[in-house]
């Protein structure tokens, strides 16, 4: 540095000094696209304190403005260019076949020329684009009416590549933001911890979910619900069950694994359900004091949770819900009573067929002996047939020919045998198909995490694979300016992907997702021959989150703490977010805790001004883009956060600060023209028009 140069001469004042004075330099004005930054860490003199930077101080570089999705895209861009924004986001409202009726606007509405005339506008402007995959998506594990299913997780993907295929041709990288809406789940039950509550009630009502992992089909659970199971004779440290000869049945009989075969395993060895229920069918039951019927006993949901805990102890690396513990225990008492009706209809089984033989082997006698007896003598075969006890001689016997009585007798015997056959083979056949139902059915948040993490793979590997191959014909061969990626955003608190932490979850799940994807030798052809380095470089760059401050903070009415400490809550969740790499972009709208109203930032309560001051340094290098989001304030809620920010727009040449109102609508009179011309200055609208109608300004 020079001596006497004007970098040396203001060594001698203090950040907030040299802020103003060049702040108030006359060549800074509100629309220059140079915007004015303020000191940022490491840029001060030696020495200088980071807190001598005045308010966030973050420039209107670096925040942008969504447009409004039910409108069309094209003039949604040209407004915001005229409001000043320097990043706008597009979105969409509709899915499937698009239409401007309603509001269900798609992407595919844009055409090839209409997406080169908002890609050009934003080029000459010096804006930024981000995209909003449709809000109708839909939920990414394909959660429907029916429970979780395969054809409509398909089309929510579909919904996001069509979104990925807009941005390729409009943007020149960033975020493809989309809605985490997966499936509902209680609130207490998952963040009791942190204090949050639905309702009052909730602990007792609350619903919780399985899932079929075969059909994706639900399975409620309540907690308020007790089973009731049949009480056994026990030995007295209460470890073991007592047989009809006093010998010990271990219960941990019931604590087998299932293999990745769905096989029973018991201590390394497999088991069959049959040998494991035969030996529970030995345990001897209690009587009640009258002896009239078994003793049965209440379990409500903290017998479930016990049970779960012992499980987990013995199995620490397959741990069990209190919900799963709860189905388990219902479906093995359905198990029992199957295996109970196939004993009961087959324990004389042998002897039935044992009697039908003999039946058989009579009848083949008499039939025999029919045809070497006379016609006129055949009479004397004839014999008195046995009457029924329960007739008492009331009755009087009937005379029968002996082989006209054994076939009747050996129909009766067929048949007898065969209801044993049906009624016994379907008990078996349905303790079986409970057996199974038992290894196949999952907890909500492992099956459906699962589905979700594939879908944001997929996504980001459509988002990658259209990074490397942009389309010629729309963009030139231009190259993005950073990756394409997709940005799962935290939705509301009622709905799995509304906490943080799930989000977090998401996003991790699906990077490991795709690192899996790109390092499988069976998908070499497609993508290459990827080291797992790269695969997770590949994944970071192209999966992330996107926190909505509005979203985030209608977790207030649910809170039972007080303001301070939810405030606190707030921080320490984006701060997590921020500093493990999740976080990628930003929507911001206020709101006063209750519902996701949008309001203009810095008119309610949510605190942006604190978030914001968080993640400024990932802003400052590009990290992380920030979008309000307006409602029906539009270039409002822009104005409102360029002024919650303490971004450079109120600052004017003289050294004096103007008010936001003379500068709003406010162009002419400054230092330096817009980056839009208004009046005689601009073209001659009939003679320099698109064939868009866009108005070249």
């Amino acid at each position: 540095m020079q001596k006497g140069s004007k970098e040396n001469k203001l060594r001698n004042f203090t950040a907030k000094e040299r802020h103003k004075m060049i702040f108030n330099q006359s060549y800074f004005t509100a629309m220059d696209r140079g915007y004015y930054m303020p000191l940022q860490p490491g840029q001060g003199m030696p020495g200088e304190r980071v807190e001598d930077v005045p308010e966030i101080g973050i420039s209107p570089k670096d925040i942008g403005v969504s447009a409004h999705p039910a409108q069309d895209q094209l003039q949604q861009v040209k407004a915001r260019i005229f409001q000043g924004a320097s990043k706008v986001e597009l979105g969409f409202f509709g899915r499937g076949k698009g239409s401007f009726q309603g509001g269900n606007t798609t992407p595919e509405m844009y055409g090839k020329e209409e997406r080169i005339d908002m890609r050009e506008l934003a080029k000459i402007n010096k804006i930024q684009l981000t995209t909003h995959a449709t809000t109708a998506a839909g939920s990414l594990a394909g959660f429907g009416q029916q429970g979780f299913d395969e054809h409509v997780r398909e089309q929510s993907l579909h919904e996001i590549e069509r979104a990925v295929d807009f941005a390729a041709d409009v943007s020149r990288g960033g975020a493809i933001v989309v809605h985490a809406n997966e499936y509902p789940r209680a609130i207490k039950e998952y963040f009791e911890k942190e204090r949050f509550e639905a309702y009052p009630e909730e602990e007792e009502r609350a619903v919780l979910y399985l899932v079929d992992e075969r059909t994706g089909q639900l399975v409620p659970v309540r907690k308020n619900m007790p089973v009731h199971e049949p009480l056994y004779k026990e030995t007295e440290d209460k470890t073991a069950w007592l047989d009809i000869d006093g010998k010990p049945i271990p219960k941990d009989l019931l604590y087998h694994q299932v293999n990745e075969k769905g096989e029973w395993v018991k201590d390394g060895k497999v088991i069959k359900p049959e040998e494991l229920y035969r030996k529970l069918f030995q345990r001897v039951p209690e009587f009640n004091e009258e002896g009239t019927d078994f003793k049965t006993e209440r379990r409500d949901w903290d017998y479930f949770a016990q049970r779960a805990g012992e499980w987990n102890k013995l199995h620490p690396d397959d741990k069990k819900t209190a919900e799963e513990m709860w189905f388990r225990i219902q479906t093995e008492n359905a198990i029992l009573r199957a295996k109970g009706s196939s004993l009961f209809y087959a324990r004389d089984y042998e002897r039935s067929r044992k009697d039908r033989d003999k039946v058989v082997r009579a009848l083949k006698f008499y039939e025999q002996l029919e045809k070497t007896v006379p016609p006129e003598e055949a009479w004397k075969m004839a014999f008195q047939e046995p009457q029924f006890a329960h007739f008492a001689g009331l009755v009087p016997p009937e005379t029968r020919h002996p082989v006209e009585y054994l076939k009747e007798l050996l129909k009766r015997e067929d048949d007898n045998l065969r209801f044993m056959h049906e009624a016994s083979a379907a008990a078996d056949a349905e303790a079986a198909t409970q057996a199974e139902n038992i290894t196949k059915i999952k907890p909500i948040e492992q099956y459906a995490l699962g589905k979700t993490a594939d879908t944001v793979a997929r996504a980001a590997m459509y988002a990658w694979d259209k990074g490397k191959h942009l389309r010629e014909d729309v963009t030139k061969g231009e190259k993005l300016e950073k990756p394409l990626f997709i940005s799962v955003e935290n939705f509301f608190p009622e709905q799995y992907g509304g906490h943080p932490d799930e989000i977090k979850r998401i996003v991790e799940e699906s990077r490991k997702k795709m690192v899996a994807e790109l390092t499988d030798p069976r998908n070499s052809e497609k993508y290459g021959e990827i080291g797992v380095g790269e695969a997770e470089k590949m994944a970071k760059e192209h999966i992330k989150a996107t926190w909505d401050t509005g979203h985030a903070f209608i977790w207030k009415k649910y809170f039972k703490g007080s303001d301070e400490e939810f405030k606190k809550w707030y921080l320490d969740k984006a701060k997590e977010w921020k500093d493990q790499g999740v976080m990628g972009h930003v929507h911001v709208s206020d709101n006063f805790g209750w519902e996701d109203e949008h309001v203009i930032p810095g008119q309610g309560i949510a605190p942006i001004k604190e978030f914001i001051q968080l993640i400024r340094d990932k802003v400052d290098k590009g990290e992380i883009d920030v979008i309000v989001e307006p409602a029906h304030q539009d270039y409002r809620a822009l104005l409102g956060g360029w002024r919650v920010f303490g971004s450079s727009i109120y600052g004017t040449s003289m050294g004096q600060k103007e008010s936001w109102a003379g500068l709003e609508r406010s162009y002419f009179g400054r230092t330096a023209p817009p980056s839009f011309l208004y009046g005689e200055s601009a073209p001659d609208p009939e003679a320099w028009t698109m064939w868009t109608g866009v108005r070249l300004e």
